[in-house]
């Protein structure tokens, strides 16, 4: 018993001073999870092997074996929490800045610089970069549109009035998807601002991939939440478990119902029991939103509930991925183009999956030891290097 009380105190005392700091271990290590399937996700891609367990605009989805597809859920938890981490991160920073002194104006520039850093990164680098056939524009081009909106939104309104906005704004999109769910499911064309903001397009110059009103109220939900990261409660595990129970409950009705919203219903997609797990991630939907944020709640349940695995244990490298997460991204994709470009020059036979993990797995023995190099730089030029 007596040992049972000392590790429950010790485990409470990481978690507070955790809390209390501008990092949260728990945070950071959810993001390093996010980032690191991420990573999968695009090596697999560099190298053809697709892991496709989404559908975009509806299309009926042909899945390979279960190993892909299930490859294919695990990678889907990405980018859901890319976004809501990303709004999270800016409101423990905004907290952190107002213990220090400083003017809600400085949290603003902030905000406004790196979110043209972000954008820059996105179509210069990223682009370049990026072993597909066209030009496209990433994840980050998104999320520097919706840090933007984000700056604006907090001169207006309190925080829990942008969460507000932030969950209107996800209802009014799935409302406009679904009213226009014939000319998408038909293939009508569409605009460069019509992709930019609620659908996306292949046929943009750029391709656009993540409509910025579908995907930017995770950021906006985020920085809400965020903001009460001074709550014990935000630090239980069992409250996260409750979250993440409530949201996979909410995708179950919605995903059952016809998913409001989702042009890749059910009965739409397929008539198989796996299609059931299969949903439109462009444009994204409700259903998408729920299921993969339920399961991060519940991985942010075990991050809260286990700090020693990420502060002295085996996983401590995991959080260290999620402090550097712009630098990770960005390197990521220089990472893996030349390893694919590499492995594109033998003999490769068999699964094309097994190539694609073999890919994540040398990217990675690269990609780690230069985050905490970066590490160790940002705190050595915090000026220069904030802002990345």
């Amino acid at each position: 018993m007596r040992t049972a009380s000392l590790v429950a105190e010790a485990q409470l005392t990481v978690a507070e001073r955790s809390a209390s700091s501008t990092r949260i271990v728990a945070i950071d290590a959810l993001r390093g999870v996010a980032l690191i399937l991420m990573a999968l996700d695009h090596s697999a891609f560099f190298v053809g092997a697709s892991l496709q367990a989404e559908s975009y605009g509806g299309q009926p989805v042909a899945l390979q074996s279960a190993v892909y597809w299930l490859s294919g859920l695990l990678t889907n938890l990405a980018s859901p929490i890319f976004f809501f981490l990303g709004g999270y991160s800016l409101a423990l920073y905004a907290a952190a800045q107002a213990r220090r002194g400083q003017p809600p104006q400085a949290t603003t520039r902030f905000m406004l610089i790196r979110a043209l850093v972000i954008l820059v990164l996105d179509l210069t680098i990223c682009a370049w970069f990026w072993s597909g056939a066209m030009p496209y524009v990433h994840v980050l081009t998104s999320i520097a549109a919706a840090m933007l909106i984000l700056a604006g939104l907090r001169q207006l309104l309190t925080p829990n009035q942008i969460g507000i906005v932030a969950l209107v704004t996800l209802l009014f999109h799935q409302g406009w998807v679904g009213a226009s769910a014939d000319d998408l499911l038909n293939n009508a064309p569409q605009t460069f601002w019509q992709a930019f903001w609620f659908t996306y397009s292949y046929d943009t110059t750029p391709a656009l991939g993540f409509a910025v009103l579908g995907w930017g109220p995770l950021l906006w939900l985020g920085y809400a939440v965020g903001n009460r990261q001074d709550q014990p409660v935000l630090r239980q595990p069992q409250r996260w478990v409750q979250i993440g129970l409530g949201l996979l409950i909410l995708w179950a009705v919605l995903r059952l119902a016809g998913s409001f919203g989702d042009l890749g219903s059910f009965r739409a997609i397929g008539d198989s029991p796996v299609h059931l797990l299969i949903m439109s991630k462009a444009p994204p939907s409700l259903s998408y939103f729920a299921f993969n944020l339920g399961f991060a709640a519940l991985i942010l349940a075990w991050t809260y509930a286990n700090p020693h695995l990420f502060t002295t244990g085996w996983l401590r490298w995991l959080p260290m991925v999620g402090q550097v997460s712009l630098f990770f991204y960005v390197t990521h994709i220089i990472v893996y183009h030349f390893v694919a470009l590499v492995m594109q020059q033998l003999p490769l036979s068999g699964p094309r999956i097994i190539w694609g993990y073999t890919a994540w797995l040398i990217g990675l023995t690269i990609l780690i030891p230069l985050g905490y190099w970066y590490r160790k730089q940002r705190k050595r030029y915090p000026r220069w290097l904030s802002y990345l």
